[in-house]
């Protein structure tokens, strides 16, 4: 397997860290919707945001048990490809933010970068 750079590892490890503590906060307004509707007796709408929660909770644990093992220093060639699709998805993520924030394009494409 070929090596990995250092900048690549931290890249991962910095946008893998950024995109746990996003789905955290997803995570935390989608329970507190839930808890809300439930709130106001609308229990099926009370549920569909709880499985919604849970759905992005399981994210969350994929995205720790990969830092776990990044953090470790052993990834699989697999692992591996699972978190350069994860970097890609929050550095757009990062990047569509920038752009509807009103940075021009050649600004926002610094988000491709870390």
């Amino acid at each position: 397997m070929k090596t990995i750079s250092f900048k690549q590892v931290e890249s991962a490890l910095f946008n893998l860290d950024s995109m746990r503590t996003k789905l955290m906060n997803e995570r935390d307004e989608a329970y507190e919707r839930a808890y809300e509707a439930f709130a106001e007796k609308n229990r099926e709408l009370s549920r569909k945001l709880g499985d919604e929660a849970d759905e992005i909770q399981a994210r969350v644990d994929e995205v720790e048990e990969l830092l776990g093992r990044m953090r470790g220093g052993r990834v699989t060639r697999k692992e591996w490809d699972r978190i350069q699709e994860l970097v890609a998805e929050r550095q757009m993520q990062r990047y569509v933010t920038c752009l509807n924030n009103g940075m021009n394009e050649r600004t926002a494409a610094g988000a491709f970068e870390d």
